[in-house]
């Protein structure tokens, strides 16, 4: 890292320091400097842009703009600073998309909610709120929301307006006389998630793609910064509850560093167990919504039956199936008063499984069908896993060793023997080839975790009645912190900012895998045909929930 401090303190810094083994933070002086600092770091190997996190300091009149730059490849990266007047005709700043595309959709979320406009942006325009709040940067800390829903019908209007002038759009530029038209598709249920696709096609054949995040909008990381640290918990594990526990883990890290507590070695075996158990049961629903999307339903079945193994060992410790709430600052939320009969509901889950596995690779991975449909379809290079910030299983299906259980490690997985799953092709069956290598790593690491926690208690070393969890304070000091965890689905990174004597976030910033892993929709899927769209659209993994911010 001492070769990435040498490079930013060629420029006019405010500090540039360590902070933890694989990241440097430092604070620009001067905005103009943004563009030479991002070409100067990509020649280091810090190509991609993580996300794009402001905080509004309403009482300093400034947004500080937090830039999360990651060296994919080298494990070098960047945690950069820059101050913009709060003044919304003053605050800009130039764009970094050009320079990493990976940057695209989080300036637009950053210019959506907090107003901050990114010169030279390819695209710059109000993404994921609805018309609503066009121009109204929601998450400013003087935006007063219960003025704005007082006007319900209003809000309502605004939006089935701008669907009208859409479609008017629409039939003035296709009309009726040659084969162009606008589909839309995706789930739009608030429960199945917050997307639109608005597909252009010509036939059968797509010509472009322009996906809409904010189709359904709740403003989650508004809804954390409404609740105190715990209560936080149920906004922060909404992000999908497809891998429940994993967010909290990731939130729970970022309290505790800022708290300066660390929980037991009993507590990190337990985060690992729960972690990892969360991200069986979300691959389970990946590995069969893959063979859904081609109409082969029996595979789904097959993997939803396995499914209730895992949430049972879910219920069994948590009471809860999918909103669990099983992890929280200090650890992890309940003892473990017969930890032999749940580490026997463990097995149980493990030895089905273990029981279908045989069947899964004869029948349904050697499926001619999905071969024929999958092999070398939608394929992403080394190269555009860093252009575009493809994360989690979606990259290692394409090579790249990635895994912040690895790179980064939190909980106990440093403890722990693993190494990284990959795949070489990087096309849709190699999607889901990984997804069912990943529940076997997955498996493994739980049973070292479990003979851990045995060792332990037999050795008197750990109290499973007692160490679960941690004192932790209710009020917590000024500061910030980042945490990383490997989601089901990629990194999740947060952002949290508290101040002195908090009993709530200031700012919390959830960035998730599948706001890129949409991103690359809109180059993925033109050229193919429209009876592709589910396919190709089931390989990517993506979990609508976390499109949400």
């Amino acid at each position: 890292m001492d070769r990435i401090k040498e490079v930013l303190n060629k420029f006019d810094m405010e500090y540039v320091e360590d902070y933890k083994n694989s990241w440097v933070k430092a604070k620009l002086k001067n905005k103009e400097d943004l563009i030479p600092v991002i070409k100067a770091l990509k020649e280091e190997g810090v190509k991609t842009c993580s996300t794009v996190s402001p905080t509004d300091f309403i009482d300093e009149e400034r947004i500080e703009v937090n830039y999360f730059l990651e060296g994919l490849l080298n494990k070098k990266n960047v945690w950069l600073k820059v101050d913009l007047p709060r003044d919304l005709e003053k605050c800009e700043i130039d764009s970094i998309t050009p320079e990493m595309p990976s940057a695209e959709y989080h300036e637009l979320e950053a210019y959506s909610t907090f107003g901050v406009k990114f010169k030279g942006h390819p695209n710059l325009r109000f993404f994921l709120i609805s018309r609503d709040y066009y121009g109204k940067f929601p998450f400013r800390k003087d935006f007063d929301w219960k003025e704005h829903e007082k006007h319900l019908i209003e809000n309502v209007n605004a939006i089935t307006e701008e669907f009208l002038e859409e479609y008017e759009e629409h039939e003035k530029t296709f009309g009726h006389e040659d084969s162009r038209t606008v589909l839309h598709w995706g789930p739009t249920h608030p429960a199945s998630g917050p997307i639109r696709l608005k597909v252009f096609i010509n036939g059968e054949n797509i010509e472009k793609v322009e996906p809409d995040i904010g189709y359904v909008w709740r403003a989650l990381e508004n809804l954390a910064e409404r609740k105190d640290f715990i209560g936080t918990i149920v906004a922060v594990e909404r992000i999908c509850f497809m891998d429940n526990p994993n967010p909290m883990i990731c939130y729970s890290q970022a309290i505790e560093e800022i708290a300066g507590k660390e929980i037991t070695p009993f507590a990190k075996y337990m985060r690992v167990v729960l972690g990892e158990t969360g991200r069986i049961a979300s691959h389970l629903i990946s590995m069969g919504g893959f063979f859904g999307t081609m109409g082969l339903q029996t595979f789904l079945m097959w993997c939803l039956d396995v499914r209730e193994y895992f949430l049972d060992v879910l219920e069994d410790y948590s009471g809860a199936r999918i909103a669990t709430a099983c992890i929280e600052p200090g650890g992890v939320r309940y003892p473990l008063n017969d930890y032999k009969a749940w580490f026997d509901e463990i097995n149980k889950a493990i030895e089905k499984w273990e029981k279908v596995k045989p069947d899964i690779e004869d029948i349904f991975l050697k499926n001619p069908l999905m071969t024929v449909r999958a092999k070398d379809t939608g394929v992403f290079t080394l190269e555009d896993v860093e252009k575009f910030y493809l994360a989690g299983p979606i990259a290692r299906a394409s090579g790249a060793k990635i895994d912040v259980r690895i790179d980064e490690p939190y909980a106990a997985y440093a403890d722990l023997e693993m190494d990284y799953v990959t795949c070489e092709n990087g096309d849709a069956r190699d999607r889901l080839y990984i997804i069912y290598k990943e529940i076997n790593q997955s498996i493994n690491l739980i049973k070292q975790a479990m003979k851990k926690i045995e060792e332990g208690i037999e050795a008197g070393e750990m109290d499973p009645k007692k160490d679960h969890l941690i004192r932790m304070p209710k009020k917590l000091p000024a500061g910030e912190a980042v945490s990383r965890i490997e989601w089901a689905r990629g990194e999740i990174l947060m952002h949290l900012v508290t101040q002195d004597k908090a009993t709530s976030p200031y700012r919390l910033k959830i960035k998730a895998p599948s706001v890129n892993h949409t991103m690359v929709l809109e180059r993925l899927l033109p050229g193919h045909t429209l009876s592709d769209i589910p396919l190709l659209y089931g390989s990517m993994h993506i979990c609508q929930g976390d499109l949400d911010r």
